[in-house]
């Protein structure tokens, strides 16, 4: 797990998501004495914001103009979302189930990498 010290804007506070330059991340990890470790998307972080410490996972490397950047999420992003109405939907009415069985296409599993 990587320590990566961040200013956040208001929106990025609101999104959950921090943009941190490579530059940036390297220049940290050489003042502390560390080596410079390159992240990869899924690596978890500890994003420190001012005095507070928070947990957050590399969503990708993002690169523009020639420099790149980390974007990190962070957060309970779930957490933030609120309902749009207070009223209770009716509970949906199902009937007439026609029930169908797919037969197996592949018998080994294939992966895919995009």
């Amino acid at each position: 797990m990587e320590l990566v010290e961040a200013t956040l804007t208001p929106l990025q506070r609101r999104s959950g998501a921090a943009w941190v330059p490579w530059r940036d991340l390297a220049a940290q990890q050489r003042r502390r004495g560390e080596p410079i470790r390159v992240l990869a998307p899924g690596d978890d972080v500890m994003l420190q914001v001012d005095d507070t410490v928070v947990r957050g996972w590399v969503l990708r490397n993002a690169a523009a103009n020639g420099d790149g950047a980390y974007v990190i999420m962070f957060g309970a992003a779930l957490g933030r979302r609120v309902p749009l109405s207070t009223q209770r939907r009716p509970e949906p009415v199902v009937q007439d189930v026609e029930v169908r069985v797919v037969p197996a296409q592949r018998d080994r599993r294939v992966s895919l990498y995009l």
